[in-house]
């Protein structure tokens, strides 16, 4: 049987505490932030390559030909071994003045330490002017003239800038000396007469000369 149980009475007064609805305290609830996508790097551009239009008529594509392609590659070379300096003057200068700058540079060699053989050749002989600017210069042999060949760029390039004339041309010439050998013997003095008077032959068988 259940018990009911009256108010609770305040003495003091003789009346009953008034009963009070106390609405629960809201509860908050956390809000939740919509996730954020992360920037994603960008790829990296490839290359682009470079891709021939197969269709294009031959008449836009221009070959060079064999002959061409060779010429281009000989200019270019030449322009990257050309040894020989470049300039415009064209100064006046007389012979003694020209001498004088050959003879300087023959100086040079020496003092340089070339080879004497080299010396030699630019003193040797003095060159010879063949009008207006050109000159020539005589050696004995074709390896005299190679040595001359190989310095000849250095030679001009003196020249030219001491004498303020880009015009200067010096080129070898090749004169062979022939070397004329002496008879000592008496045998070999009989035969170099004999070539010249071929009768002395016929007196030798006659009277039967010896020339031990």
């Amino acid at each position: 049987m259940a018990v009911v149980r009256d108010a609770p009475v305040n003495y003091q007064t003789g009346k009953s505490a008034p009963v009070v609805n106390e609405a629960p305290a809201p509860v908050a609830t956390p809000q939740l932030k919509p996730p954020t996508a992360e920037p994603r790097p960008e790829p990296a551009e490839k290359p682009k390559s470079f891709i021939p239009n197969l269709h294009a008529s031959a008449s836009s594509i221009k070959i060079p030909k064999f002959n061409e392609l060779g010429k281009i590659v000989e200019e270019e070379a030449k322009e990257e071994e050309d040894p020989y300096l470049k300039g415009n003057d064209k100064e006046s200068f007389n012979l003694d003045q020209f001498l004088q700058t050959w003879s300087n540079y023959a100086a040079k060699i020496k003092a340089e330490g070339k080879p004497m053989s080299l010396f030699t050749i630019f003193t040797a002989n003095a060159p010879k002017a063949l009008g207006g600017v050109n000159y020539e210069i005589v050696v004995s042999n074709k390896v005299q003239e190679a040595a001359f060949r190989d310095e000849r760029p250095y030679l001009l390039n003196y020249l030219r800038t001491t004498l303020r004339n880009f015009d200067i041309e010096v080129n070898a010439r090749v004169e062979e000396t022939t070397v004329v050998r002496k008879p000592y013997t008496a045998i070999e003095k009989f035969q170099h007469l004999a070539a010249k008077n071929p009768q002395l032959l016929e007196l030798r068988a006659r009277f039967n000369l010896d020339f031990d």
